[in-house]
């Protein structure tokens, strides 16, 4: 696959605004952006940052609709997509980016994610390159190489990332050419969490020298920290269920402890 053919999308919106410089002069760190288009798609505020092509989606209905519309504006056929929140803090695996791009060329995979795998992964010929399950639930995460014509087709109006990613998966029960690599393809630091800074990720920032706007959101409280256990805690009982029966207990379960 020729650097025409993927190109990178920074998903993002209007109020993160302030998260697009850091997260850029980190991302061209650790990533070969020279070698590729990148886009960074938000609401009505343009990004203007060297090297980026800004995509407007115009007002915020929601959020799947804004990715649609984002979508429609791309011309290359495979996307690396990853939200501005997520600060890369170890270099690309160059082989496992290969792996990826030799089988999105060679299989014409519609969705490949390159960080943590729920589920094991069927064997390929390529040992860092594993098929996802038909029927197995996370098969669509925002996060990951996509095919944007079978993105853009995924998405319903209306929805949310977290609805996306749960009942996004169901829509792709029966399709084929879903995949994972065996690993990480880096390692990443999550910034924020339900619109608040995460303390430790801000003392890493610290460490490193990166700046932020700290004025723009506040705290990860204890609060909602404990909510976000709860959930993490609820994921990793769920991981360890068969996927079948994960299923089925996901939709009982999902609206008790998940808001979506």
């Amino acid at each position: 696959m020729n650097d025409k053919q993927l190109a990178v999308l920074v998903l993002s919106c209007d109020k993160y605004a302030d998260m697009w410089r850091p997260f850029l002069l980190q991302f061209r760190r650790f990533f070969p952006t020279e070698n590729y288009t990148i886009y960074l798609g938000s609401n009505l505020a343009q990004c203007k940052e060297p090297g980026v092509i800004p995509i407007l989606s115009g007002n915020d209905l929601d959020w799947s609709t804004s990715l649609k519309r984002i979508l429609n504006q791309i011309k290359e056929p495979k996307l690396f997509i990853i939200l501005e929140d997520l600060f890369l803090e170890s270099p690309i695996d160059k082989v496992g980016f290969q792996s990826a791009l030799s089988c999105m060329a060679e299989k014409d995979a519609l969705h490949i994610k390159y960080w943590a795998i729920p589920i094991h992964l069927e064997v390929t010929e390529n040992p860092k390159v594993g098929l996802y399950p038909k029927g197995a639930p996370y098969r669509a995460t925002v996060c990951g190489f996509w095919d944007r014509e079978y993105l853009t087709s995924l998405l319903i109006e209306g929805e949310n990332p977290w609805n996306f990613e749960i009942l996004g998966s169901y829509r792709t029960s029966y399709s084929d050419r879903f995949y994972g690599l065996t690993q990480p393809l880096c390692e990443y630091r999550n910034m924020i969490e339900k619109g608040c800074w995460i303390p430790q990720s801000l003392k890493w920032a610290s460490e490193n020298r990166i700046e932020l706007a700290i004025d723009k959101r506040p705290l990860l409280t204890r609060g909602n920290k404990l909510i976000s256990n709860l959930k993490m805690v609820y994921f990793g009982l769920m991981r360890r269920l068969p996927w079948h029966w994960r299923v089925s207990l996901m939709n009982k379960l999902r609206r008790i402890l998940i808001s979506y």
